[in-house]
């Protein structure tokens, strides 16, 4: 069911928003709303707004007028909602803020996973591309083997025919014979190569297929990677091999190749030798020639054989090498999955729902119990911070600092060691160490004050008793006598008598016989006698006060008049006098009034430097007044008993300040206590009637703070019920926004209006308004009938006669006649039924006769 959320909208300054309208989107689909659907509501003037939510969750948008959207948060309902503000479902816990911390990382985990598969496609594609090139690394090497076969045999027949040129010479030149051997050990050497140019092909066939293995295992699993990327390794190895095993061609090649040139050296040589040979001699060198040519371009062939068989194969190595670099990074990216994995599994088994215990993770229930013996809750702050609270008033292990009275178990009284001693304990040992000594001894600190605290004591004492007056004769005379025989022995007879008639101090002037005169006496008090006589002003005192430095007081006891009962006239004066700073030079003077009958005011005017003549204005009859003035140490006062008169202020006078002393006689007006007068006056801002006022501005409030009436401008006066806005009165119209329900009869003078006066009765009954198109009076006039009438009649006879009378719709019939004779009717009379609608008259049409 909906939950109603209302209160006042208002700014930081708590002032209402007005134009501002509350909006609701629904976050989600609910059993009742559907998502993405808005409500809204509008607040009054003053801010109120009230709504009826369903269940379900919202996003609330504040939209004022002349402003930018402004997003106020989320809300949730729920069908257990309690009513309340907006603000109250604003400042909810929602679902957002009890996620678990876990669910959170294991989103966070989700997309870290998902980026580090990405990551592992893209290396395994770069692995296929390293195959690939792996591949076409293989192919060249192929190629490069095919070449070095080519070599190689175009090698052996060189070799072939250095042999049959050797053959041939062998009749001439047995060196030649000889160096056609090597040639022959150069083609087998070259036939090595060919050899191992196909290890190296067959090396590149190996790294081709490990590098196509390694890119199938790359997309496979990141356990598969690593071995590919071993494989590929392992690969790059051979084809280093290979690559040692070509240069190791090329240089056999070459030796080949130096070979075939010391056999055409060595043949040159055979022809100069056998230069008387026979022709087929001479023919035969030629051959051994051009065959060891063809051997050296044979060889030269080889060894570029060779050259591109090793730069095939360091593009193999390269290949392999790019291979081994990819398998390496999907091997990690997919040792990072799994730990993903991992972690997203430690998070699920945290938010599984399921009980957590001592040995597995889950969901656990919260208890504020500070006693509970559960290990299936976990405490809440509320119960940390009550154990806390009880921890803080212990005290702790290390140097505990004990207050109030704590206690003990008393130990024996032959206790030893690390026990703590209490208080029996320690007065039991007192009392056997001080045994029967006196109680004014029996304390340490007392025996110590009663040495004087002096560790030297002895020495002391005997110090003292050597620095004593010997008995002599004079101590001799002494001894015995009486107190006055001593007193008159040392003649101070005359002293004690003079001391009989002084003051005690220990009396605290107490035995003084008249102290108020021996208080002006010494200057203690100084007090005289005043008589002011007329009404008007007087001058009271002198004073002389530095600057900055000083303060007077002169107090009066007294007032104008002398009458029984006239209470007032017993008053108390008081007036404060303080220096000034010296920038201006001059006084304060503050008068301090209890009774109207005192003094009323005071001034003073400065006569030279530091003086000043001190006046004060009181009424007439104030005869016999006490004066008593005090003032500080550096100031002088003095009073006069019969005060100079002026019936006015001197011109030359300051005014000091009077304040009243409010009392049971002299109590404040209304103005002095910023009151309103019984008998009326005005009253700036909002008045409440036995509550505060939450209407604001010109209005009053009665028992309830929104409820009462209120200005709102000129000659606007309205009233409000619970901060609703039901009535506005102004000069010339009442308005009512609410409905108005009248038990009496309502009167009015004037027009009666609805529709802000598109419709409206006037004080003659007529009624204006749109369902008659105008005045009701007009309405009736043109469609309901005035008046009915018949009209020019027709007279038929009917005897003897078939027929049917009246056969004209809107006839009716008028009269009948027959005669005596005959049954049959003898005519009919009929007219036409007319009606008038204004001033116009219609027949009336329909039916027939």
């Amino acid at each position: 069911m909906p939950v109603l959320i209302s209160g006042v909208l208002k700014d930081g300054t708590g002032t209402p928003v007005q134009n501002c309208t509350i909006q609701l989107k629904a976050s989600r689909t609910s059993t009742t709303v559907v998502v993405n659907t808005v409500a809204s509501e509008n607040p009054d003037d003053a801010g109120r707004y009230s709504m009826d939510v369903e269940q379900g969750q919202y996003t609330v948008t504040l939209l004022v007028e002349g402003y930018p959207p402004s997003h106020a948060g989320v809300i949730t309902v729920y069908d257990d909602s309690k009513p309340g503000t907006l603000n109250d479902f604003l400042g909810a816990i929602t679902e957002d803020d009890v996620r678990p911390e876990a669910l959170r990382r294991f989103e966070a985990m989700v997309e870290e996973v998902a980026r580090q598969a990405s990551e592992a496609s893209r290396n395994a594609t770069a692995a296929g591309q390293a195959s690939e090139q792996a591949k076409t690394s293989a192919g060249q090497a192929a190629e490069s083997a095919t070449a070095a076969v080519n070599a190689a045999g175009a090698a052996e027949a060189s070799a072939t025919q250095a042999a049959s040129s050797a053959a041939s010479a062998e009749s001439s030149a047995g060196t030649a014979t000889t160096k056609a051997g090597e040639a022959s050990a150069s083609a087998a050497s070259a036939d090595t190569a060919r050899t191992a140019a196909a290890a190296s092909a067959a090396a590149a066939k190996t790294s081709e297929a490990n590098a196509d293995a390694s890119r199938t295992a790359a997309g496979d699993s990141a356990v598969a990677a690593a071995a590919s990327a071993t494989a590929a390794q392992t690969s790059a190895e051979r084809a280093k091999a290979s690559e040692t095993a070509a240069k190791a061609s090329e240089t056999q090649a070459a030796s080949s190749a130096g070979n075939a040139g010391a056999s055409a050296t060595a043949a040159a040589a055979s022809e100069k030798a056998a230069a008387t040979s026979a022709a087929e001699a001479k023919a035969s060198e030629t051959n051994a020639a051009t065959s060891a040519t063809a051997a050296a371009t044979s060889a030269t062939a080889a060894s570029s054989s060779a050259s591109e068989a090793f730069t095939h194969a360091a593009a193999s190595d390269t290949s392999a090498s790019l291979a081994a670099q990819s398998s390496t990074a999907a091997g990690a990216a997919a040792t990072r999955a799994e730990d993903a994995a991992k972690r997203a599994e430690d998070i699920a088994d945290v938010i599984s729902l399921e009980d957590a215990s001592l040995t597995k993770k889950g969901i656990v229930k919260l208890s504020s119990a500070t006693d509970s013996d559960s290990e299936a809750l976990a405490a809440t702050p509320k119960a940390v911070k009550a154990v806390m609270s009880e921890a803080q008033t212990k005290a702790p292990l290390d140097s505990p600092a004990f207050t109030g009275t704590p206690t003990t178990p008393t130990p024996p009284d032959d206790a030893k060691g690390l026990q703590t001693a209490n208080a029996e304990f320690v007065r039991k040992l007192i009392a056997a160490l001080v045994g029967s000594v006196p109680e004014s001894l029996d304390t340490l600190q007392e025996l110590a004050d009663a040495l004087g605290n002096d560790p030297n004591f002895a020495t002391t004492v005997l110090n003292k008793l050597a620095g004593k007056q010997p008995l002599d004769e004079t101590l001799t005379a002494l001894s015995g006598k009486s107190v006055d025989g001593l007193i008159e022995y040392v003649g101070l007879r005359e002293t004690i008598n003079r001391a009989a008639g002084t003051m005690q101090k220990d009396q605290n002037g107490g035995d003084i016989p008249d102290k108020k005169q021996f208080a002006r006496t010494i200057g203690a008090v100084t007090s005289t006698s005043v008589t002011f006589g007329g009404s008007g002003w007087f001058k009271i005192a002198t004073v002389f006060m530095p600057q900055a430095t000083s303060t007077a007081v002169i107090k009066l006891y007294g007032g104008a008049g002398f009458n029984v009962g006239a209470f007032e006239q017993a008053a108390i004066s008081e007036l404060v006098l303080r220096a000034g700073n010296g920038s201006p030079v001059g006084i304060t003077a503050t008068l301090w009034k209890r009774s109207p009958n005192g003094v009323l005011e005071c001034a003073w005017i400065n006569t030279s430097g530091d003086n000043y003549d001190i006046y004060v204005s009181i009424n007439q009859y104030a005869y016999s007044l006490i004066a008593q003035c005090d003032y500080t140490s550096n100031a002088n006062v003095t009073l006069y008993s019969a005060p100079e008169y002026s019936e006015t202020k001197p011109t030359n006078a300051t005014n000091g300040q009077t304040y009243t002393l409010f009392n049971s006689m002299m109590k404040p007006t209304a103005s002095d206590v910023g009151a309103l007068p019984i008998t009326g006056g005005r009253l700036n801002g909002p008045l409440g009637i036995g509550t505060d006022n939450a209407l604001g501005g010109n209005s009053i409030v009665l028992g309830d703070n929104d409820t009462g009436i209120k200005q709102n401008g000129d000659g606007v006066l309205d009233i409000y019920t619970n901060s609703a806005h039901v009535l506005r009165f102004i000069s010339s119209l009442v308005e009512c926004m609410t409905n108005l329900k009248v038990n009496g009869n309502v009167v009015a003078t004037g027009e009666v209006q609805a529709g802000n006066g598109s419709s409206r009765m006037v004080n003659n009954g007529d009624i204006f308004g749109s369902v008659w198109n105008g005045w009701l009076s007009t309405h009736l006039n043109n469609n309901l009938v005035a008046d009915v009438q018949l009209g020019a009649g027709t007279s038929v006879p009917t005897w003897d006669k078939a027929g049917s009378w009246p056969n004209t719709p809107g006839y009716v019939v008028t009269s009948v006649w027959k005669d005596a004779n005959g049954v049959n009717i003898d005519g009919i009379a009929y007219a036409p039924l007319q009606k008038r609608l204004g001033t116009q008259w219609y027949t009336v049409q329909g039916g027939t006769a």
